[in-house]
């Protein structure tokens, strides 16, 4: 995790306890974030991200996360995928 003022990056590539400690640190920081953003280039190893972005995003909807924004994420393994977000 990189933490720049607003803007937090963080790798694709987290462990179930690194989502934990991640899901903790953002939680009492929420009000100071204004952006998320994934680090490209590296797969996904857990889906366990994914709902915990979408959870942030529904609890903060002025949050930035352009990779839940975007509707799309490409894979080596899958291809291009992408979701539908509902308000």
């Amino acid at each position: 995790m990189l933490f720049d003022g607003d803007v937090l990056t963080i790798e694709p590539e987290m462990s179930l306890d690194e989502i934990r400690e991640f899901e903790q640190f953002v939680r009492t920081r929420l009000d100071y974030i204004e952006t998320i953003i994934l680090e490209e280039g590296k797969p996904l190893q857990s889906s366990a991200l994914i709902s915990i972005l979408v959870s942030l995003k529904r609890t903060r909807p002025d949050l930035k996360i352009p990779f839940i924004d975007n509707g799309k994420t490409a894979s080596d393994a899958y291809g291009i995928l992408h979701w539908m977000g509902h308000d």
